[in-house]
């Protein structure tokens, strides 16, 4: 008889301890590896388009300020001290790029391109007057779309003229990776294209895809409303490399972290080894 009490307790302490493993495993894994979700910034109104400056680890992001969805907001997160704080002088703060060669950080409003400096928290105007700016990247020049056109353009010298590999092209997203490869997606798809011509790869169609991004390494990851995928450019598809819900946008910071946004919060997932979930 005692025997049996001390093996009925024994089940209830272990299924105790399962049950309280599992309320922790609240993390993702990623290609199969666990990580911890850290909440970095929580009550935002769908965070989007996420840019990170590497030489001070601050995310840049907008996020709306209306339930209309047509007034945005920039806003800068510092992911060391977790300081936050919206950028002033952009109207309609909506579209944010790094320069990965100087760290310049451009934002794009709804009369065309800023310039912000972070140590004195000033954004002058730069160019594309009165554009309203869809989104924006930079690789040695700055491209950038405007809406509705969605047409893409490119700087050249002090001004913009429309970026001739994609002239015909309507452009949502948009980058250019280390392989000066560029990936854009539309209205019909994600495609890829070696930046000098205009033959265009397919690669799926756009449902669901709401940004795409480059980590440390220059790699290429596809931001879905389910999840992160990495892009496969020799079989020309994506992996899922992590299942999320509702996801807004991606990027990684210094040390490769990813950071994505949901609906109301940027978090970042950080491995954690010592979790076996």
């Amino acid at each position: 008889m005692k025997l049996l009490i001390v093996l009925s307790s024994l089940i209830i302490v272990q299924a105790g301890v399962i049950k309280e493993d599992e309320e922790t495993c609240d993390g993702v894994n990623v290609d199969n590896k666990y990580h911890d979700k850290e909440v970095l910034k929580a009550e935002l109104d769908r965070p989007y388009l996420l840019a990170v400056d590497y030489s001070n680890n601050v995310v840049y992001f907008s996020y709306s300020i209306t339930a209309s969805d047509d007034e945005f907001k920039t806003a800068r997160l510092n992911l060391e001290t977790k300081e936050f704080q919206d950028i002033k002088g952009v109207n309609n703060g909506f579209a944010q790029t790094v320069d990965p060669k100087t760290n310049d950080v451009y934002i794009g409003g709804s009369d065309g391109i800023y310039k912000y400096n972070y140590n004195t928290d000033k954004a002058e105007f730069y160019g594309a007057k009165d554009e309203n700016i869809w989104t924006l990247f930079v690789k040695d020049d700055i491209y950038y779309s405007s809406f509705p056109s969605q047409f893409l353009y490119v700087s050249n010298n002090d001004t913009f003229e429309r970026f001739k590999d994609l002239e015909d092209t309507k452009v949502d997203n948009f980058l250019i990776d280390k392989e000066d490869l560029i990936f854009f997606t539309n209205g019909t798809g994600l495609y890829s294209q070696k930046k000098g011509s205009k033959d265009a790869e397919f690669y799926e169609d756009s449902t669901g895809i709401r940004g795409i991004t480059l980590d440390v390494n220059g790699n290429v990851y596809v931001c879905k409303s389910d999840g992160i995928y990495s892009v496969d450019k020799t079989m020309m598809y994506l992996i899922k490399i992590a299942d999320l819900d509702d996801a807004f946008g991606v990027a990684f910071d210094k040390d490769n972290n990813i950071i994505y946004s949901d609906a109301t919060q940027l978090i970042r997932l950080k491995p954690n080894e010592d979790k076996n979930c």
